[in-house]
């Protein structure tokens, strides 16, 4: 393996840990609660990862187009999808596998290609691809490690996910 898709395969790798972990002991209510009536909640965000982690599968295993950036979404595929978070987990987790697997044996060349089949005139960067899932599902766990934090915090609890780190005040 190339040592720039090493990289690549391990940041996945290392997302998706964290990620795991920011799910770790979900309570069905957590799972459904919402800090504010419009927010997402992490049932929500789930199975918006678990959708376009489809979408990244297909693009980089067979070159298909980006739906949103270089073409319409599917609304009849995605409306298909259910609130279901076991079910949307499961199925993230396997296709963000699978998508790792491919990366683990591509090369740079394919990997170039398949992004600009996937982001056609949107694709400034060679490689997008190879990361822009890494990145999204890394702002998406940020979001529900604070989703989780305030939840025990509107409950009088002590947050999950506090950094044990000298710059942060106590």
């Amino acid at each position: 393996m190339d040592d720039a898709l090493r990289v690549v395969v391990e940041t996945h790798e290392s997302i998706w840990s964290q990620f795991k972990n920011a799910l770790k002991d979900l309570s069905e209510e957590e799972c459904h609660w919402r800090p504010l009536p419009q927010a997402n909640t992490i049932n929500v965000i789930v199975r918006h990862l678990r959708i376009e982690a489809q979408w990244h599968l297909d693009s980089l295993e067979r070159g298909e187009p980006m739906p949103t950036i270089a073409v319409d979404a599917p609304q009849e595929a995605i409306d298909a999808v259910p609130a279901d978070f076991e079910a949307n987990f499961k199925r993230l987790e396997e296709l963000y596998t699978r998508f790792v697997e491919i990366l683990r044996t591509a090369t740079l060349e394919t990997l170039q290609q398949r992004t600009q089949a996937a982001y056609g005139e949107a694709s400034r960067l060679r490689y997008t691809l190879g990361y822009h899932q890494a990145i999204h599902l890394a702002m998406h766990c940020g979001q529900i490690r604070t989703i989780r934090n305030l939840y025990r915090k509107a409950r009088g609890e002590t947050p999950r996910f506090f950094p044990d780190n000298p710059t942060y005040p106590n």
